[in-house]
């Protein structure tokens, strides 16, 4: 979160630090990414940068005094542009703001529908301010969010934090009174006649507008959305990450990236997939919000079907995002089937982004929970449709799959044992999804869901596509215990199959401690066949800012890091164990979710800029690459790097 100097809205101003805009971001990134490439390169390795284009929305700055541009969802309230007597950024003073609000989707909003192209991906940016009718309210009351929505074939889709379509910091929590920039990327992505697009800046209080709001003023100013065009460079002349890696693990080794549909949208992006990865991990698409439409407040509309001799009523599926992500890597396949990438399958059953509805009866969470086995047969039905759509034999993606986490995050970090329904008490059961809570135990109280969904996924999988239980902090001696005695019930059990443990990796520069890295995979692979690294990142030391020093230091360290626990995995795999490889939890830095605050486990609190993946803004790699790739010339790049800062 980048805060520009405390003060009160709407009100006079000290004055306060200046930032670079938009424009000279880009074009920064531009230039740093004009790599040269050797005379064997192919057109294959070309990618795509972004340069940014005429700012689509009118009166960004509020420096026109006619407002009604921005009135798409004002309803009642009142609009008005005001000065600051100092910049708020750059050498901008005006600002617009809402005040007499008596509805939490009263916003700042306009329709774009004229200025934009489904397909096209846009960099969005704003500074937002929270005046003192928030001094004292809830973190939750104080959150205003980046949420736009579209309109295709008459069906509106509500977009925020949450959607592939949107990256960057499109939500947050600020603090009365301080100037704080949003900044990301924003794909108008609809599968249709497109009929409406309009952004909303809103502040909407808790539970989607259905909870507590504040409903006070806060002021807007530097609302940009621009195009990110095109411009051709190259990718640098390296050996691919995957080649590197089968020489080490093994030609079957999985070298995945996890990626959106806004991800997979950037060419520079999938240039990287298509040469360094022989597997991706669709990062939200496969989760059950996504699979629900993202309609996590309200059930997206039922339907009645037949499922076991018996008519069920169920909640209507939307496979449509997913199958953007496959369709690309579909395509890819068939033109390059001695480089085809394989997916992985995340995630069937969560506590996080399930909506609370789907626990309830009538599908209304208003209403009491089902019963444990009236659940069962949603989740039964549920994870049929799912492994019958993506993985059953008359399904287009059939083969494609290599892989699929079952159950994801059950184990307790506080307990070690498993996940219940009072993990956090601040946490309300009956919030819209859940960051710690599980509505899973609540109706079950039990591990019975746990054990029932690997009966149910072994009954509808392939026996090609291998099953997985998932969870972060693993290698914490007591969760260890946790994951282990739950890997051991489910193989206990009738019916069941658990192929291998996937051990997410979400990592900082000094934990966990290389032998409690490597105790972990020996026991895990012990216990469930086989082991992989599923969700590979490297949180960024406190000190780091980002620039100069602080950077070279920063990858000088996450080098060494990446290549002792790459290094331990191979020495693992020669003393027999079977490790199937790894997936990096993003491509580039800038897209990574560390970026971002997120409140499930091995998140970020998204105040501090991280580096956490191998290959940088730009699309180049970085010394961690070469700490997987070479050892050697991982040195050699990490002195060079300090050899020019000093020059």
């Amino acid at each position: 979160m980048e805060e520009i100097e405390r003060t009160k809205c709407p009100g006079k101003r000290k004055k306060g630090n200046r930032t670079a805009g938009l424009f000279v971001s880009a074009v920064i990134s531009l230039l740093v990414a004009g790599i040269t490439v050797s005379a064997g390169q192919t057109d294959s390795e070309r990618m795509n940068s972004t340069v940014v284009n005429a700012n689509v929305i009118q009166n960004g700055d509020f420096s026109e005094a006619d407002m009604s541009m921005w009135s798409a969802a004002a309803g009642g309230a009142v609009m008005e542009r005001r000065e600051s007597e100092t910049a708020i950024y750059g050498d901008v003073t005006t600002y617009g703001v809402i005040s007499n609000r008596t509805s939490p989707y009263q916003c700042f909003a306009q329709d774009i529908t004229s200025s934009v192209a489904n397909g096209a991906s846009y960099e969005y940016e704003f500074y937002c301010m929270l005046s003192d009718d928030y001094e004292g309210a809830p973190e939750e009351q104080r959150m205003v969010e980046f949420a736009p929505y579209i309109t295709v074939d008459g069906k509106t889709t509500y977009l925020g934090s949450w959607s592939s379509e949107i990256t960057g910091t499109a939500s947050q929590t600020l603090e009365p009174g301080v100037w704080t920039k949003y900044s990301g990327t924003f794909q108008v992505n609809g599968s249709g006649n497109l009929e409406q697009v309009v952004i909303r800046l809103l502040e909407q209080g808790t539970e989607y507008g259905q909870g507590d709001c504040v409903k006070g003023e806060y002021c807007v100013t530097g609302v940009a959305l621009r195009e990110i065009a095109k411009e051709e460079i190259v990718l640098e002349d390296v050996p691919a990450l995957k080649d590197a890696v089968a020489e080490d693990l093994g030609s079957d080794a999985v070298v995945g990236a996890a990626v959106t549909v806004g991800e997979l949208s950037d060419e520079g992006v999938k240039a990287l997939v298509e040469k360094h990865f022989n597997a991706v991990t669709p990062g939200n698409e496969l989760k059950p919000d996504a699979l629900f439409g993202y309609s996590n407040r309200t059930c997206p509309g039922t339907e009645t079907v037949e499922f076991q001799g018996t008519m069920i009523t169920v909640p209507k599926l939307d496979f449509s995002r997913a199958e953007q992500i496959l369709d690309v890597i579909y395509a890819w396949n068939q033109e390059n089937p001695d480089a085809a990438i394989q997916v992985r399958g995340h995630v069937l059953v969560w506590h996080s982004q399930t909506p609370e509805w789907f626990f309830h009866v009538d599908y209304d969470k208003k209403k009491p929970y089902v019963t444990a086995e009236e659940m069962d047969v949603r989740l039964e039905w549920y994870i049929k449709m799912v492994l019958e759509h993506f993985t059953g034999e008359t399904s287009k993606y059939q083969g494609m799959f290599y892989g699929w986490d079952v159950v994801n995050e059950a184990v307790s970090d506080a307990s070690g044992t498993y996940r219940s329904d009072a993990e956090n008490e601040s946490e309300p059961l009956d919030q819209d999804t859940h960051g710690s809570n599980s509505s899973w135990w609540h109706v079950y109280q039990s591990n019975a869901y746990i054990i029932h969904a690997f009966q149910y996924a072994n009954q509808y999988a392939p026996e090609s596509v291998k099953l997985f239980y998932n969870d972060y902090n693993e290698c914490s001696p007591d969760k260890m215990e946790g994951i282990l005695q739950l890997i051991e019930a489910v193989r206990q059990a009738e019916g069941t199959r658990i192929d291998g443990m996937g051990m997410q990796g979400h990592y900082m520069i000094a934990t966990p401690s290389l032998s409690n890295f490597k105790n972990a995979m020996r026991a895990y692979c012990e216990a469930a066949g086989s082991v992989m690294i599923t969700e590979w990142d490297m949180r960024a030391s406190a000190s780091y800012d980002g620039i100069g020093e602080t950077q070279a230091d920063e990858y000088a360290k996450q080098a060494y890091r990446y290549r002792n626990l790459y290094q331990a995995m191979v020495e693992l795999k020669q003393e027999g164990y079977d490790i199937d490889g790894f997936t990096m939890w993003g491509t580039v830095d800038k897209y990574s979710w560390l970026q971002s605050s997120s409140g499930v486990g091995g998140g970020a609190d998204g105040t501090r800029r991280q580096c956490p993946l191998l290959f940088d803004d730009a699309y180049r790699v970085k010394p961690a690459y070469w700490g997987i790739v070479d050892g050697e010339r991982m040195e050699e790049e990490i002195a060079a790097r300090k050899r020019d800062l000093r020059k």
